[in-house]
C-alpha cells in the first residue's frame, strides 16, 4: 500500500515529498501553530497515476508553447484524457485508511501542492486547483485526481515556463486537510504591502471562507496594524454585500444583510489575536510571510503561510552612506551593481532566506541609496528574530539555532579556500599586457575584471549580515545574563579586540612612524612640506632602510582605496596620502598598538570568564562559541573588504587603457572620463562601431560628467523625497552610541583625504563616514561624529580600539555644525552637545 504522511510525520517536512504547501503546513503544525489537521499524498502517488498515460512525454515535446490558442487546445485535450484515468486501487485504500482517523462526517479541503510551490521565487498562487467541502472517499479521490490534472492546464504550464521551471521537473503532491468552516477569514501580511513598511501589518477580511478575500471579487474590510503592539493604525470598512460559504456542492456565494454588511467583520480582540499570530509566524520563519487564516467559532486557524516575494522600496542613505559616502561615477556603479545583486541572491540562498526581487542599492544623482524596507526585512529582521530575552529561552532555542545556522561555522573556511583563486586571477590580470589592444579587447579585459570580482564577492553579503546577526544575538544573551543596565559595557568589553587587517596595517604604519621619529631631519622635512612636496624633493632617499620599508608598505597595501569608486587613485598611485597619515601619527602620541591590544585582550577575556562562569553548564560552550564566531566574523568582514579593494587596481588599469584609446579617437578629452560612460551604452557602441553611436556616447559622457560635478557639491537627501533635518532632542544632536566615553573639542569637518593635512590635534572629527584609510586621523582626534553607520561601522570599531568617544548616524550633522564650533561628544549615550 502506498505511504501517505500526516502533518506530524517528519517526512512531511520535505518539500520534495509534500510539495511547498504541504511542507509548510507540516512545518507549522510541528511548530505548534493551530493548523487544521490533514495528510499529504507524495509525488509517488501522482506518478502511479500518471504512468498510465504513456503518450504524455511525446505530447509535451510537441506542445506549441509559443502559440497561446494552440497551447490552450492541446492542454485541454491532455486534461480531458487524464480525467478518464482511474486512481489506482491500492492508493484508494491508503487514502481510506488516513480518512478513518477522522469522524465519518468530516469535510475536507483537497489542495494541490506542486513540488515547486511556495519556494519564494515561484508562489504558484492560483495556478493549480483547490477543492473545498469534500466529503466521503469517492468525492475526495475524484478531487485528488482533479488536482493532478490541473498540473497540465495551459495557465499552469505557462506559469512554469515563465518561472524557469521545466515541464517535466515538477510533480504534484496533494494535501487533504480538515475543512475549516470559518465565520470570518482572510489574509495577513507581515509588512505593509503597498509602502513596504516592515513596522506595519496588513489584514484583509470578510465573512465566511477566505476565498472571497483571495479571489479579489468581493468587498473586504482592511486594517493596518502596528506590528509591535497590534494597535489599529488605519481601518477601511467596506459594504460587504456577500461572502463565500461551504455547501454540499463545494462553495457558494451568500448575500449579507445590510446591518451585517456595514459592520467590521473582526472585533478589536480578534484583531489583536490575529496580529499576534502574524508576528509569531514571522518570527518562526525569520522572514515576513503572507498568511491565510480563519476564525471557526472562537478558534483561530492558520491555514497557510508563504514568503512575501516583493518588497516595495523606500530609498534612504541609512545602509549606503557608510559604504558609499561620496558621489559615484556611472560606469563604476554599472560595473559593480550586477555583482552585488548576484551576491545578494547567493547569500540569501545560503542563509535560507527567500530570493530578493528588485534592487537593494540604486544610484540617484550619483549617490547610492539603499532600499531600507528590504534592509530591515532581510538584515535587521533576521537579526531581530534571534533575540533572546532569558537564559531559559536561549536553552530552548539552541537546537533550532544549531540546525538553522550550521553554515555559519563553515563559511569562513570556504571563503578562505576561494580567496586563493581570486588572488591568482588578480595576479594574472595585473600581469596581462594591454599595449596595442583594440577597444573591444580592452572592454573585454574590463568585463573579465568585473566577472572575477562578482565570483569572489558572492558570499560577502552573507558575511556582513551574519556579523550583524551575531552581534545582536550576543547582545541579547548578555542582556539576559547581566541585565540591561550592564549590557552595553559588558558587550563592549567582550568584543573589545578582534584581529583585523585594518589593525595590522595600522600597526605597520605605527612602526614606520616610530622609525621616522628617530630621524629628526626627516621629521622636520615632513612637518614643513606637504606629502607631495616631500616625495617630490626625494622623500626618504637619505634613509635607505626607511625608503625600502615605505616601498614595501606600498607593495603590500597600496591597493587601499581612498574612495570606493576606482575613478580615484589608490595609495599606490597617490603615495603622498600615506605620507599624510604618517605625519598625523608623528603629530600624535605614538602609543604602541601592541600594548593597547594586550590591555584590551585582558579586559575581554576577564569579562568573558565572568560571563561564562555565571551561566548554566549547558550554555557555557554555546555562548563561548557564539563569542568566538562574533569575533571571527568581525575579522572576516574587515579582511573581505580589504581583499575586495584589490579590484581597484585592475579596474583602473583596464579603464585607463580604454580611456586612452577613446581619447585617441576623439571621443573623450581626458582618459579617465571613460568613467562617465554608462556600461550598456558603451558596450553597445563598441559592438556597433558606427559614427552616430560614438557621437551619442561622447555627448552622454559630457552630460554625465557635468551632472557628477554638480551633485558632488551638494549633500544628498537622507531619504528620497524628504527634506533632511538634523536629529535633535533637548537641544542635543542625537545619534547611535558608537564608542563609550565623553570628550570635548572643536569641530573639524573632513569630507575627503584632501582635508587630512589641515586636521588639528585634539579636534572632533566630523564626517559622513570613515573608512580604513582614515584610521590615522583617530590618533589625532578627541572624538568622532559621523552622519552614518552604527556600532559595527569602521568608525565605531576603530574608535573603540583607540579609546575615543564616538557617536554615529547623526543625520544632517555636517550641515548643522561649522568648523570651530565647540561640542561635547557623549559616546555612551549617543548624544552631541553644542557648547
Amino acid at each position: 500500500m502506498p505511504t501517505l504522511f500526516d502533518f506530524h510525520h517528519p517526512s512531511a517536512l520535505d518539500s520534495a515529498i509534500s510539495g511547498g504547501k504541504g511542507a509548510n503546513l507540516a512545518r507549522l503544525t510541528q511548530a505548534g501553530f493551530a493548523v487544521p489537521p490533514g495528510f499529504v499524498l507524495p509525488p509517488e502517488s501522482y506518478y502511479s497515476f500518471i504512468e498510465q498515460y504513456d503518450a504524455l512525454p511525446d505530447l509535451l515535446r510537441d506542445l506549441p508553447i509559443d502559440e497561446p490558442l494552440a497551447l490552450e487546445q492541446a492542454c485541454t485535450s491532455i486534461c480531458e484524457q487524464l480525467t478518464q484515468l482511474p486512481v489506482p486501487e491500492s492508493l484508494k485504500q491508503a487514502i481510506a485508511a488516513m480518512l478513518a482517523e477522522f469522524p465519518g462526517d468530516t469535510a475536507f479541503s483537497v489542495r494541490s501542492s506542486a513540488t515547486a510551490e511556495d519556494l519564494g521565487g515561484a508562489a504558484f498562487a492560483g495556478q493549480h486547483e483547490t477543492y473545498l467541502n469534500c466529503i466521503g472517499i469517492d468525492d475526495i479521490v475524484s478531487r485528488i485526481r482533479d488536482c493532478w490534472v490541473s498540473l497540465w492546464s495551459a495557465r499552469a504550464i505557462a506559469y512554469r515556463l515563465q518561472a524557469g521551471i521545466g515541464l517535466s521537473n515538477t510533480a504534484m503532491a496533494v494535501v487533504v486537510q480538515k475543512m475549516a468552516f470559518n465565520r470570518v477569514a482572510g489574509v495577513g501580511f507581515c509588512i505593509n504591502p503597498v509602502t513596504g513598511d516592515p513596522a506595519q501589518q496588513s489584514v484583509d477580511a470578510n465573512y465566511g471562507l477566505g476565498e472571497s478575500v483571495v479571489g479579489g471579487e468581493h468587498q473586504v474590510d482592511h486594517w493596518l496594524l502596528e506590528k509591535s503592539s497590534g494597535r489599529v493604525l488605519e481601518a477601511v470598512l467596506a459594504h460587504k454585500s456577500s461572502c463565500i460559504v461551504a455547501d454540499r456542492t463545494g462553495t457558494r456565494s451568500e448575500n449579507l444583510s445590510d446591518d451585517q454588511a456595514n459592520l467590521p467583520c473582526l472585533s478589536e480582540p480578534e484583531l489583536a489575536e490575529l496580529s499576534d499570530l502574524i508576528r509569531r509566524v514571522e518570527k518562526f520563519y525569520g522572514y515576513p510571510q503572507d498568511i491565510e487564516w480563519g476564525f471557526e467559532g472562537e478558534q483561530l486557524w492558520l491555514l497557510q503561510a508563504r514568503p512575501i516575494t516583493r518588497i516595495p522600496p523606500r530609498w534612504t542613505r541609512d545602509e549606503s552612506a557608510e559604504r558609499f559616502p561620496s558621489v559615484i561615477t556611472p560606469l563604476a556603479w554599472d560595473l559593480v551593481e550586477e555583482g552585488f545583486h548576484q551576491s545578494l541572491s547567493h547569500s540569501f540562498e545560503l542563509m535560507g532566506l527567500p530570493p530578493f526581487h528588485g534592487k537593494w542599492f540604486a544610484l540617484f544623482d550619483n549617490y547610492v541609496y539603499g532600499n531600507q524596507n528590504a534592509v530591515e526585512v532581510y538584515a535587521e529582521g533576521t537579526a531581530n528574530s534571534l533575540n533572546v530575552r532569558s537564559v531559559a529561552e536561549l536553552l530552548s532555542a539552541l537546537p533550532t539555532l544549531r540546525k538553522r545556522y550550521a553554515w555559519v561555522q563553515e563559511l569562513p573556511m570556504a571563503w578562505s579556500r576561494d580567496l586563493d583563486r581570486y588572488l591568482l586571477g588578480l595576479g594574472e590580470l595585473m600581469a596581462e599586457p594591454l599595449t596595442g589592444r583594440s577597444i573591444p579587447e580592452l572592454w573585454d579585459f574590463v568585463l573579465r575584471v568585473k566577472q572575477l570580482g562578482a565570483e569572489y564577492f558572492l558570499p560577502n553579503i552573507a558575511i556582513s549580515i551574519t556579523q550583524r546577526t551575531l552581534y545582536k544575538l550576543v547582545y541579547s544573551i548578555v542582556g539576559a545574563a547581566v541585565g540591561e543596565a550592564d549590557a552595553p559595557a559588558t558587550f563592549d568589553s567582550l568584543l573589545a579586540y578582534c584581529e583585523t587587517k585594518t589593525g595590522f596595517v595600522n600597526k605597520e604604519l605605527y612602526r614606520l612612524a616610530r622609525r621616522i621619529a628617530e630621524c629628526p631631519k626627516l621629521v622636520q622635512a615632513l612637518r614643513t612640506q606637504t606629502g607631495q612636496q616631500f616625495l617630490a624633493s626625494g622623500g626618504f632617499i637619505q634613509e635607505a632602510d626607511i625608503a625600502a620599508a615605505f616601498q614595501r608598505f606600498l607593495q603590500d597595501h597600496g591597493h587601499r582605496e581612498v574612495e570606493f569608486d576606482p575613478y580615484h587613485p589608490t595609495w599606490l598611485e597617490a603615495p603622498w596620502l600615506v605620507i599624510e597619515n604618517l605625519k598625523m601619527m608623528l603629530d600624535s602620541t605614538l602609543e604602541d598598538p601592541a600594548e593597547k591590544e594586550r590591555i584590551l585582550k585582558i579586559r575581554m577575556l576577564e569579562t568573558e570568564r565572568q560571563l561564562i562562569g555565571g551561566l548554566p553548564e549547558d550554555l557555557r560552550f554555546p555562548v563561548q562559541e557564539l563569542l568566538r564566531l562574533a569575533r571571527v566574523y568581525t575579522a572576516l568582514d574587515d579582511i573581505e573588504h580589504y581583499q575586495t579593494t584589490r579590484l581597484t587596481l585592475p579596474f583602473r588599469k583596464g579603464l585607463r587603457a580604454l580611456g586612452v584609446a577613446l581619447q585617441a579617437r576623439g571621443i573623450i578629452t581626458e582618459a579617465m572620463d571613460v568613467f562617465f560612460a554608462r556600461a550598456e551604452q558603451l558596450s553597445e557602441t563598441i559592438r556597433l562601431n558606427d559614427a552616430a553611436s560614438w557621437r551619442c556616447l561622447a555627448d552622454s559622457i559630457v552630460r554625465e560628467k557635468q551632472a557628477y560635478q554638480n551633485h558632488r557639491r551638494h549633500s544628498p537627501e537622507w531619504e528620497l523625497g524628504k527634506s533632511q533635518a538634523c536629529s535633535a532632542k533637548d537641544g542635543d544632536f542625537v545619534g547611535l552610541p558608537g564608542s563609550p566615553g565623553v570628550a570635548s573639542g572643536v569641530v573639524f569637518k573632513v569630507l575627503s583625504q584632501d582635508d587630512f593635512a589641515d586636521f588639528p590635534a585634539n579636534a572632533v572629527l566630523v564626517a559622513r563616514t570613515t573608512n580604513p584609510a582614515w584610521t590615522p586621523l583617530f590618533y589625532k582626534a578627541a572624538a568622532v561624529i559621523t552622519e552614518s553607520g552604527g556600532p559595527l561601522s569602521h568608525g565605531a570599531v576603530t574608535a573603540r580600539e583607540v579609546g575615543l568617544p564616538a557617536v554615529m548616524s547623526v543625520r544632517g550633522v555636517l550641515d548643522a555644525l561649522t568648523n570651530g564650533d565647540k561640542v561635547t561628544v557623549d559616546g555612551t549615550a549617543g548624544r552631541v552637545r553644542l557648547d
